[in-house]
């Protein structure tokens, strides 16, 4: 390893970091600042791999073999090219809007720094840190109001100040994922199961945030780690139990919750929060209503935006095919009056896909996703049956990271954020690196078992 790789390894970590610990805030931080022409962090790093791409030659060969390269280039082919027109039409807005584009070049820079040597491991234990204080963080939320009038401020393009610290937008996605790493341990924390530990966050998330996802990830969330740990599953019930019955008695003593969307809850507050996923407000009165209201109106406002969408997108053969391009919003196409102008994408990861490349792009951005998620568990399943636990584990502990964004992105544009969508890519990336170790492995006679072992993880991939 060369001391400028080695440098880019700790570069990009620390980049990937902190998007995921400061999230909107670092996501404003561009070059020049306060510029809308700026150029932001994330993309200074694609732009540092690309002026050194020759260290990377290597690579290449790998790299193209692993992806599932007919969706990528597909939705590459027409995502840039719409990119490009939007550029000279509308100027840097139409790179603002392709962030899910752009930012999934980070499935290179992810392959390029796991094929290190002794990458892996390095990576994983890194990743474990990073989300233990992602949990830490979570658990400020109750303070949220106090701490962040001490935040530095970082005003936005559009002149709109976000607290550099605490912003919370991307913190109930890690600390689920940090949940999850919890239940899969089997250590104690300050005398305590880490499953205990989980289960409790898992709780507090849900009844602090007050976001209807997040229901829905829990319970998916413990399905899927009960597919590889049924017992550790098992165990969070009654730590589950137990906080739960503290959060009733908290609510009969009249202890206000400091919620995101209302101080004043109840059981049927959290009832009616989840029917509003359907669009239904409930039987919640007085303060707790308007806030549910408010939650079941948007799904309404969703599929309003998505219908006008649709009736752009469908007006022409051309943009039926290859979609209406980047620089414009696409919520603005409904002519909501409800909508801050500053909300561009209509809040639905294949939405945002179908408007921005039509069918065609929409198709294989979907068909990429699919590919790479099967990829990911033949990786996993192959490292399983080699004896490599720790791998596998953190392998299971990014799928269990990836349902919690993708679910997220049903209804939030989340993959069009970089605080989320450089987190994904990047850990594909690395994923593609851990499958063509795997391909590898596998061609090399089974009597050279340390030489197997050592392409899996430790070698230069």
């Amino acid at each position: 390893m060369s001391g400028l790789q080695n440098a880019r390894f700790y570069l990009v970590l620390a980049i990937v970091s902190l998007y995921m610990l400061l999230e909107a805030a670092f996501m404003l931080v561009r070059v020049p600042p306060g510029s809308v022409a700026a150029v932001p962090t994330g993309e200074i790093l694609i732009i540092i791999f690309a002026l050194t791409l020759v260290l990377d030659r290597g690579n290449f060969t790998a790299f193209f073999r692993a992806i599932p390269l007919v969706p990528i280039a597909i939705w590459w082919a027409i995502g840039f090219t719409q990119l490009l027109i939007g550029f000279l039409e509308h100027g840097f807005w139409a790179l603002r809007d392709g962030t899910s584009l752009v930012e999934s070049l980070y499935l290179w820079i992810g392959f390029t720094v796991a094929a290190l040597p002794r990458a892996i491991p390095r990576i994983a234990t890194w990743f474990h840190r990073v989300l233990i204080l992602a949990g830490l963080i979570a658990l400020t939320y109750p303070f949220r109001e106090t701490i962040q009038q001490f935040s530095p401020q970082i005003i936005s393009a559009v002149g709109v100040a976000t607290p550099l610290f605490f912003t919370y937008q991307m913190t109930p996605l890690t600390a689920l994922t940090c949940s999850a790493w919890l239940l899969m341990q089997d250590r104690r924390i300050l005398g305590i199961p880490s499953q205990w530990w989980g289960a409790g966050l898992m709780i507090f998330v849900a009844v602090l945030f007050q976001a209807r996802t997040i229901y829905v990830q829990i319970a998916i969330l413990l399905a899927f780690l009960a597919l590889l740990q049924p017992r550790r599953v098992l165990q969070t019930i009654i730590p589950m139990a137990i906080a739960a019955c503290l959060f009733l008695f908290l609510i009969a003593i009249g202890v206000p919750i400091p919620g995101r969307i209302s101080t004043e809850v109840s059981l049927q507050f959290y009832f009616d929060h989840f029917l509003a996923i359907f669009g239904s407000s409930g039987e919640t009165t007085g303060t707790e209503n308007a806030a549910i209201e408010g939650a079941a109106g948007g799904v309404g406002q969703r599929l309003m935006w998505w219908e006008a969408i649709w009736l752009h997108v469908t007006a022409s053969w051309h943009t039926t095919l290859f979609g209406l391009g980047y620089g414009e919003s696409l919520v603005a196409l409904a002519q909501d009056p409800y909508i801050d102008p500053n909300v561009r994408e209509p809040h639905n990861f294949i939405i945002s896909a179908l408007g921005r490349t039509g069918i065609v792009g929409a198709a294989a951005y979907v068909a990429m996703h699919v590919s790479l998620t099967f990829i990911a568990i033949r990786t996993w399943y192959h490292y399983h049956r080699e004896g490599h636990h720790e791998a596998a584990r953190f392998l299971y502990l990014l799928g269990a990271m990836f349902i919690v964004f993708w679910l997220a992105s049903v209804g939030q544009d989340a993959f069009e954020k970089p605080f989320l969508a450089i987190p994904y890519y990047f850990f594909y990336g690395v994923i593609l690196n851990m499958f063509a170790r795997a391909e590898a492995a596998q061609q090399m006679p089974a009597t050279q078992p340390r030489e197997r072992a050592a392409t899996l993880v430790t070698a230069r991939g």
